[in-house]
């Protein structure tokens, strides 16, 4: 498309804008979900969380790594073998930069801490204080030995009632005291749910140009990419919110990151206008910043969000299920686009490997 916004209708420049913001708000409404869900609900968090993993694996490796990291190297005229070694490349280039995206959430989290853990069932509770202090009077020997093999059960039965039911969020007086287990569970969460947001963030602005410069080119492409984005958005949006709600119990705090990683959508578009009116933005910078997109969900996926589903659900409940859930969501996003857009432009939308199975057309392109 020739640059310059001379001959650009209004309506269409607003028409683009209002796509990239309503993929950009579908974050929000995915924030939103959290005020209709229980607060104290262990198996949503954890379904959540695995829900947002398996959205975000199967995205960052069949659609952004695979198709358009890969794809945008492609058509910046590298050979196959060179674009995908670069679009790899690149891909774990965002490993580091997670690592430092972890670091900054550490920081405003309030530091960074881990789920306390259920100890193993091979260990034994410490002896209570009182088995200690028996006395050599047999009578009295016996009633504190009673009252002391009492304590340990019942600390023991509480113990483990507390790691089934709250995912090892409970230990024994002697081992934690309780207002510190949700002190650290509460870091934890916010810490995962900035780091998510940044995250997202990064995600969301080159989707964001994609969108609209999309969009300038192609109506149908554009409207069906923002579909696709705002359905995926939605998840995203509420592992955002859930986590810090979870958190802080606050609805305000936990909308507001969500709305603050949708925001880079529209700025994103912001950068798509400067593109479409300005100059140009190359096929290898769209590939390098696909790239490193899908190596950083990647890494968030696999070290915060897993780890901290089957911390909240030990026994696997809907860890599992939630995480193929995800997965299923997005490929039918996937195969919606495939079926619902023209074949142009779903070869567009679709990974390279996969951009075969678009339909047809069922008269040949005029040349």
């Amino acid at each position: 498309m020739a640059a310059g916004c001379a001959g650009v209708s209004s309506s269409k420049l607003g028409i683009a804008f209002a796509c990239v913001i309503g993929a950009g708000i579908a974050s929000v409404i995915g924030g939103l979900f959290i005020i209709f869900v229980p607060v104290r609900d262990n198996r949503f968090l954890a379904a959540s969380l695995a829900f947002a993993a398996g959205v975000m694996l199967y995205i960052s490796f069949v659609d952004i790594y695979a198709g358009k990291a890969v794809g945008h190297f492609s058509e910046a005229g590298y050979a196959d073998s060179y674009a995908f070694t670069y679009a790899t490349i690149c891909f774990f280039c965002g490993f580091p930069i997670s690592w430092i995206l972890d670091k900054i959430a550490d920081r405003l989290s309030g530091g960074s801490h881990d789920f306390p853990a259920c100890p193993s069932s091979a260990a034994a509770p410490p002896p209570p204080p009182s088995l200690e202090k028996a006395k050599p009077n047999h009578e009295a020997a016996d009633s504190t030995v009673d009252i002391g093999l009492s304590a340990t059960q019942r600390a023991t039965t509480d113990l483990e009632s507390g790691c089934s039911e709250s995912s090892g969020l409970q230990r024994t007086a002697e081992q934690v005291d309780g207002a510190a287990v949700k002190d650290i569970r509460s870091r934890k969460l916010v810490h995962l749910g900035i780091l998510a947001a940044m995250a997202v963030a990064l995600h969301n602005m080159p989707e964001g140009l994609v969108t609209f410069v999309g969009y300038m080119d192609s109506s149908i492409s554009g409207i069906t990419t923002a579909v696709a984005i705002a359905i995926h958005n939605i998840p995203e949006g509420m592992v955002i919110a859930s986590a810090v709600y979870f958190g802080t119990g606050l609805r305000w705090r936990a909308i507001l990151w969500a709305t603050l990683a949708a925001l880079t959508e529209p700025l994103g578009g912001l950068i798509g206008l400067a593109v479409v009116c300005g100059g140009s933005m190359t096929p290898t910078v769209f590939g390098i910043l696909f790239g490193l997109v899908a190596g950083i969900m990647t890494y968030i996926s696999i070290k915060e969000l897993l780890p901290g589903a089957r911390n909240f659900d030990p026994e696997d409940k809907v860890t599992t299920a939630f995480l193929a859930s995800g997965m299923i969501v997005m490929a039918c996003s996937l195969v919606a686009i495939v079926y619902s857009s023209p074949p142009e432009a779903a070869e567009e939308a679709l990974p390279s490997a996969l951009a075969p199975l678009a339909p047809s057309p069922m008269s040949p392109l005029a040349p």
